[in-house]
């Protein structure tokens, strides 16, 4: 007993000298470690906010790129631009295209061809706050269909980073990995779309369900189920009760 207490103690002593050393002052954390610094050459790449439209402001785009700045330590940069469709002009690796289009949907997104549009044109409103927090949520949508939300942790992935026809041959096959497939149940139940749910059969009968027995076994448990008892429930009246 007076083992386990002592265990007990240095690794609570341990925790908080941990929790000390995260919580040291700003001047004691640079004399330990010299503060932090960018490694030169680490940060590769860029992504570009392309704006083709005027309706949204600057800053609400901005702000969207501050964020995932933030978040992600990418170099992510904003830039005036057009939107030709089918065929776009790439700026930097990828491109989310900001647009105002009636005739287009609110997001499209293709990933081979590292781009992806944001219209603003379906979120308009006469309240310009609900408008700002439309094109701020779509955004962060938009962001993240064209940086691969949908990649699974599993290496080889067909939803994976593709830039090219050869990257398809070269995955085994058409299947996906587990932990994309789990993602969809959740996501098509917004679109009223549900999966099969099984249960066995005796379950069924007991519930009042099940279909006509198809077989000797579920006939067996059809016939059990459904018998008449050999000896009925008596109800009896209780005076003391009233029932």
């Amino acid at each position: 007993m007076q083992m386990k207490k002592s265990v007990c103690l240095i690794v609570i002593a341990s925790a908080l000298a941990g929790m000390a050393n995260n919580a040291l002052p700003d001047d004691e954390g640079l004399r330990r470690t010299g503060g932090s610094i960018e490694k030169p050459g680490s940060q590769k790449g860029e992504i570009v906010y392309v704006n083709c439209q005027g309706a949204a402001k600057a800053e609400w785009i901005a702000s969207s790129i501050d964020y995932f700045t933030k978040q992600t330590k990418f170099k992510i940069t904003l830039r005036d631009g057009e939107f030709s469709w089918p065929s776009p002009k790439i700026h930097g690796s990828l491109s989310l295209f900001i647009v105002d289009d009636e005739g287009l949907p609110t997001i499209l997104c293709a990933p081979e061809n590292r781009w992806a549009v944001v219209n603003v044109a379906p979120l308009k409103s006469g309240k310009e706050a609900f408008f700002e927090a439309r094109i701020k949520k779509e955004l962060t949508r938009g962001f993240a269909y064209l940086c691969g939300a949908a990649n699974s942790r599993y290496p080889n992935a067909l939803t994976g980073g593709i830039t090219s026809v050869d990257m398809i041959d070269k995955i085994t096959d058409a299947r996906l990995p587990a932990d994309v497939i789990e993602r969809f149940r959740k996501y098509v139940e917004s679109f009223g779309v549900t999966p099969i749910r099984y249960t066995a059969y005796i379950n069924a009968c007991r519930q009042g369900w099940a279909p006509p027995p198809t077989n000797d076994y579920q006939k067996a448990i059809w016939d059990k189920v459904h018998a008449i008892p050999a000896k009925p429930m008596k109800i009896e009246f209780d005076p003391k009760k009233g029932r």
